[in-house]
């Protein structure tokens, strides 16, 4: 179209997505690391800006996975609450409660408009949260 600005001059003016992923002590790496893979990688040959990876926690760390090697998470639950994208990667267990300081950041990021997804139990602390409410999911 004559007068339109070119997607090429667009694109780099676009901000980055955010994408913030919850970790928490005795965490299953496997799920994170999917999402390390899919968000974290910089593949800006692929598109840019590409997402901007956050990964955040309610607990100082450094925390321990469950297979005993540690995480360091730099962000905290204000992220979260920031996010563009919110992550749950799993949860360590169906009886592990989930602190009521990650429960209401998750639904402070909903609120927002924020896109949630998890993986594996993480629907779980979605549901937790009360953003299943209503809604079909698999696990």
């Amino acid at each position: 179209m004559a007068g339109s600005p070119s997607f090429d001059k667009i694109l780099p003016l676009m901000r980055a997505h955010t994408v913030a992923a919850l970790v928490y002590d005795q965490l299953s790496p496997f799920e994170l690391a999917v999402a390390c893979e899919v968000f974290g990688l910089d593949r800006s040959d692929l598109a840019s800006p590409w997402y901007r990876f956050q990964v955040c926690t309610a607990e100082p760390g450094p925390l321990r996975t469950a297979t005993g090697f540690s995480i360091d998470a730099p962000y905290g639950l204000r992220q979260l609450r920031r996010a563009d994208t919110v992550i749950v990667p799993g949860w360590s267990g169906i009886d592990v409660p989930i602190p009521e300081v990650v429960l209401d950041a998750l639904r402070a990021a909903h609120r927002r408009g924020a896109r949630m997804m998890s993986v594996c139990s993480g629907a779980f602390v979605l549901a937790a949260a009360g953003l299943l409410d209503g809604r079909r999911a698999t696990c």
